[in-house]
């Protein structure tokens, strides 16, 4: 079985993947997120036992070991050590991925992938809108809002969030590939054309939206799920997805 969820920020809005509450999972299972994962985070990890019990906390405790997860990267990753060579690149399902642990990969940018008879094409990444602080949206239960102080480039922010030209002519050689077409389509944020569907209000440009939208223009797809905007709406073929776990196919 495939199930899809949203941001999970390294364990802070997870509490929907645990034991008690995603009660269908069983051992091959597949349970793909649609970024801001976090599994890879701490830019101390080597060096601060605090951090790396942390993170290994997430991702071998938070993260039943017997479900395999696929994510794309989101914007809040840490992509000096996604990017950076300490994790291999490996092939799975047809496609590129890194290897985070046995049963965690981040799904290369632009790559498609076959799993269980269905075609899948993943773009992560994503604008911080809340690079520079401010008052965002909280990711506590009771929702409302936090002021959160700026970010720090290469310790909570990282400019690699942002897709290359590489990523996008990846994507496009991938696609030319499958006649560009798929079956689902996994990103972080979506089009920009469908943005102004699920956030009400506005946020600086993201390029990555607007590299999407040049993709949806040619792509022939049954769905497209993201996550980014921290809610669970349903617009035509377009799905976000936050703090629930879902069949692919519900």
């Amino acid at each position: 079985m495939i199930y899809v969820t949203g941001d999970l920020h390294g364990g802070e809005s997870s509490y929907h993947v645990s034991s008690a509450q995603f009660k269908p999972a069983k051992r091959g299972d597949i349970v793909i997120c649609c970024g801001d994962f976090g599994g890879v985070w701490f830019h101390d990890y080597h060096s601060n036992n605090k951090n790396s019990r942390s993170e290994n906390a997430y991702l071998e405790m938070t993260l039943r070991q017997r479900v395999l997860w696929l994510t794309v990267d989101g914007n809040h990753e840490n992509f000096a050590r996604l990017f950076g060579g300490e994790f291999p690149i490996v092939e799975i399902f047809g496609g590129k991925a890194y290897k985070i642990r046995e049963n965690v990969y981040y799904l290369k940018r632009g790559e498609v992938f076959t799993i269980e008879g269905h075609t899948f094409f993943a773009f992560g990444g994503a604008n911080s809108h809340d690079r520079f602080g401010g008052k965002v949206p909280s990711l506590a239960w009771g929702r409302g809002y936090d002021r959160i102080p700026a970010r720090t480039e290469g310790k909570d922010w990282w400019p690699e969030e942002i897709p290359s030209e590489d990523d996008f002519d990846n994507a496009c050689q991938n696609l030319d590939r499958v006649g560009w077409m798929v079956d689902y389509v996994i990103t972080h944020t979506c089009p920009e054309s469908q943005r102004h569907h699920f956030l009400a209000n506005s946020r600086i440009p993201d390029p990555t939206e607007t590299m999407l939208q040049k993709l949806y223009e040619k792509l022939n797809f049954k769905s497209w799920h993201f996550g980014h905007f921290h809610l669970n709406k349903q617009i035509d073929k377009f799905n976000c997805h936050y703090n629930e776990v879902v069949s692919l196919e519900r």
